[in-house]
């Protein structure tokens, strides 16, 4: 109620059986909130950096929700791909920041770490990727809040491409067409009911 925050296109997040990735902008210290939000009544599990277990109030929110660190040590990353992916195969939903890096209300999508699509593409999953955009407090809103409003677009789902060979090539492909996408709807929130110009870029 506070953030004023709504959902758009939550009925992108059922097309499709199975497990999934989910991917959006890292833009408030309360979006894995809003990324379980958009999820409910489904569980999502949340990937995150071991550093942001120690943020107040959000650090809380991140262990209530069950996040899996990226371990710093290198000796524990294979145990922690071999995890997240046996969630996928489970028909999980595994939540990830591909910026990899929070900037509190920004807007200017920050380039894509491929964590996310390494994760989608050697697990045949898709990824769902969801914006999160700022507007201008509007009616009630506007009496008693100074902070721009959240609006969370999810967008069709990415499924990775099986005619392109080379799995480093299929993993940019998802990547940069999941960026592509996110920033259309950054830049262009307005047109969110014309998925087919999205699909068009």
């Amino acid at each position: 109620v506070f953030l004023g925050y709504k959902i758009i296109g939550r009925e992108n997040l059922k097309k499709g059986q199975g497990g999934k990735g989910t991917i959006s902008n890292h833009m408030h210290y309360l979006d894995c909130t809003m990324n379980g939000l958009m999820n409910f009544p489904d569980f999502v599990r949340f990937v995150t950096l071991e550093s942001n277990f120690k943020i107040p109030v959000a650090g809380f929110l991140i262990k209530l929700l069950k996040a899996i660190p990226i371990p710093t040590d290198i000796n524990r990353k294979k145990h922690f791909y071999e995890y997240v992916s046996k969630l996928l195969q489970d028909g999980e939903t595994v939540h990830i920041y591909p910026e990899g890096e929070l900037k509190v209300y920004n807007q200017n999508l920050m380039d894509f770490k491929k964590g996310a699509f390494v994760f989608a593409v050697e697990n045949n999953v898709p990824v769902v990727p969801t914006v999160l955009v700022t507007s201008k407090p509007e009616g009630i809103y506007k009496y008693f809040k100074k902070k721009p409003v959240i609006t969370h677009f999810v967008l069709e789902p990415i499924y990775p491409d099986l005619s392109i060979q080379n799995k480093l090539d299929r993993i940019e492909n998802m990547k940069n067409k999941a960026y592509r996408r996110m920033k259309y709807y950054l830049e262009n929130p307005n047109v969110v009911e014309e998925e087919e110009k999205a699909e068009a870029i």
